[in-house]
């Protein structure tokens, strides 16, 4: 997933580090500070960027096509896409 991104809806933009997502496995990206793990990736913002009264994530490839969105409303404060 090296060079991919994820955005939400006022434009943040977290761009993949060299990562490899295996098949059948997934990725937790938080908005604060951390060490990136296999299964854990940070974007070391100073602040939360997902609103928990409802935003959207976009997924874009490393050549910039769309692959995958999630929206969510106000609800329990995280959402798993």
């Amino acid at each position: 997933m090296t060079g991919w991104t994820v955005r939400d809806k006022a434009h943040h933009v977290y761009t993949f580090p060299s990562f490899k997502l295996k098949p059948g496995k997934s990725v937790k990206l938080h908005s604060g500070k951390g060490s990136n793990t296999s299964s854990n990736l940070y974007w070391d913002r100073g602040w939360y960027v997902w609103n928990n009264d409802g935003d959207k994530a976009i997924l874009r490839s490393s050549s910039g096509t769309l692959t995958d969105t999630c929206t969510w409303g106000d609800g329990i404060g995280y959402k798993n896409c």
